[in-house]
């Protein structure tokens, strides 16, 4: 078990001496240790590795500037020049509450950007600022993981999407999902650990269910599903062609020079609206309301979205976050290898 202050020092340590500024270090490897916080162990510190060989293949540019392509008062379209994700994404979301508070709505779309690990983390920035925060995420048209309903071969990213509204009670309600059933992330850290990923999620190249999670990675490679049938996979589409034309990425496509993310994130200002006192309150009673149904047998406790993951991170904070040693064994090599004494 690590604590969270002990892993974030571990990241920000090693990130300078790849060399990467002093600023950026210390976002990366806040919003990586936040998302171990939050349980998504999967958008964690078991990036890192894969964000440093990145670095080092050139496919993430540290100290890359933000570039607004066009802007309006209440909208943008900017190059993230192929920098950190979480760096990218975070200045993106800062520009469309600035926005927001102007203009009541603030959209901003981003094109090259690196992946930004757990959306929920950015949507609920504008809840800071009493607004509604949206981000919806493609996989810059080369990212795909996932077949379309009904069929068998990778076409789609996973899509995923989080929106989150302030309450006057407790954090903010987030939502926080993919548009496949796991995300791939989730892949990713069950074959760190060894384990097998949930049935009914994966198949194989031939279109046959599997629980192996080397099946996604090795050829001839398998895909994800899309949560919900045709639901989640209409979902998918219309997410990747919004977020792929308005940011100029592009929706997936067979000839994507790269894959990454590319966004559009959206703020609402509240009191535009309504008063924010007024709004908090009706959704701490909604909420309230909510958990009073009868529970179903087996059910402790009806939780509202976001609401576990604000419970694990207490636990976290007090008991530890566990790295599976496989990622620890990389993240100890890295530092080795950059002449970090850990």
């Amino acid at each position: 078990m690590f604590s969270a202050d002990t892993l974030r020092e571990v990241a920000v340590r090693i990130l300078r001496a790849v060399p990467i500024p002093d600023e950026e270090a210390l976002i990366v490897a806040d919003l990586l240790v936040d998302s171990n916080l939050a349980g998504h162990d999967s958008h964690g510190i078991l990036r890192l590795p894969q964000y440093l060989g990145m670095v080092r293949d050139g496919a993430i540019l540290p100290g890359a500037p933000l570039k607004a392509l066009q802007e309006t008062p209440a909208t943008a379209v900017l190059d993230g020049g192929w920098g950190f994700g979480q760096v990218v994404a975070r200045g993106a979301m800062d520009l469309t509450v600035r926005k927001a508070r102007t203009s009541a709505v603030g959209a901003v779309a981003v094109r090259r950007c690196n992946h930004i690990g757990r959306l929920g983390a950015y949507a609920a920035l504008p809840c800071e600022a009493g607004m509604v925060g949206l981000l919806f995420v493609n996989g810059h048209a080369g990212d795909q993981g996932v077949a379309p309903y009904g069929g068998i071969a990778r076409r789609l990213g996973t899509n995923p999407f989080a929106v989150a509204v302030p309450s006057a009670q407790g954090p903010p309600v987030v939502l926080d999902i993919t548009t496949s059933i796991v995300a791939g992330g989730k892949v990713r850290l069950a074959r760190a650990r060894g384990e097998p990923v949930p049935e009914g999620c994966l198949i194989d190249a031939e279109g046959r269910p599997t629980t192996d999670p080397n099946v996604y990675y090795d050829p001839p490679r398998g895909a994800l599903l899309p949560f919900g049938g045709h639901k989640g996979y209409g979902l998918s589409v219309m997410i990747d062609l919004l977020v792929g034309t308005l940011s100029g990425a592009g929706a997936s496509a067979p000839d994507a020079p790269r894959s990454g993310n590319a966004l559009l994130t959206v703020a609402v200002d509240i009191e535009r609206f309504v008063p924010l006192d007024a709004f908090r309150e009706e959704v701490r009673q909604f909420i309230a309301y909510l958990k009073t149904s009868p529970k179903a047998p087996g059910v402790a406790e009806i939780l509202a979205p976001g609401e576990r993951a604000f419970r694990e991170r207490e636990r976290r904070l007090r008991e530890g976050i566990e790295v599976e040693d496989r990622t620890w064994g990389q993240i100890l090599d890295a530092a080795r290898r950059l002449g970090v004494e850990l």
